[in-house]
């Protein structure tokens, strides 16, 4: 199947051509692969070989502790990669999960010929090396977010400082958000059922309304109890 044009769209090959993403890959050492939902494109404790870039589709990174508990890191959308910070430190295995969340095409590149330039020394190299870089950037940030988030006491204060930068980000009091309950619980390490007694209390007070991943803060409200 024909992913060129796919890719051309994505952060990472931004500014790339279509026909020129598909010259890129031989030079990446690239494969294709269709993982179902809930299939794990990789696993914690694995050794890492490739970076893994979604190319349709979406998926979330997961990490167990020695104690099963379940965090979730991040998760990836179309164009986003992962495995290129720890190949950049010399890391060698996998610290995290990576799980479809829906049919999902992920391309497999090369560790070693992504971040050393070939031997053409190519200006799409280059391209592709910034676009990486400011993922990686941009990508710190969200990690930041996620520390500020888990920071708060409560649970409903750390609801309330994520869907605070929902809202920002969306420059709405609507929005919608990436994860599902089990996810966002997760995410934010809180127990599922005590946060959704909370989600329950906040829109009893009129605080929030949701339906499913899509939520509406009540700025207002929420500027009046300060």
């Amino acid at each position: 199947m024909d992913y060129y044009k796919d890719l051309s769209a994505t952060k990472t090959f931004g500014q790339i051509n279509e026909f020129d993403c598909q010259a890129m890959m031989f030079c990446f050492k690239t494969r294709f692969k269709v993982f179902k939902k809930g299939e794990s494109i990789l696993k914690q404790g694995e050794s890492i070989e490739d970076v893994v870039m979604i190319v349709r589709g979406s998926a979330i990174v997961e990490n167990v502790d020695q104690m099963g508990n379940i965090s979730v890191v991040m998760r990836l959308g179309v164009g986003e990669v992962y495995g290129l910070e720890a190949t950049y430190v010399g890391d060698e295995v996998n610290k995290d999960s990576v799980i479809a969340t829906e049919k999902t095409t992920v391309m497999f590149m090369n560790k070693y010929r992504l971040i050393y330039p070939c031997q053409n020394k190519c200006k799409r190299h280059d391209i592709v090396i910034r676009n990486l870089m400011q993922m990686v950037a941009e990508r710190n940030v969200e990690l930041m977010n996620k520390l500020t988030h888990m920071s708060k006491k409560s649970t409903r204060d750390k609801l309330l400082s994520y869907f605070t930068l929902m809202a920002k980000r969306a420059n709405s009091n609507y929005f919608e958000i990436p994860f599902n309950k089990t996810e966002l619980a997760n995410y934010l390490s809180v127990d599922r059922s005590a946060m959704s007694t909370e989600l329950a209390k906040m829109r009893d007070e009129g605080l929030i309304d949701f339906d499913k991943n899509e939520y509406r803060l009540n700025l207002d409200f929420l500027n009046k109890n300060k």
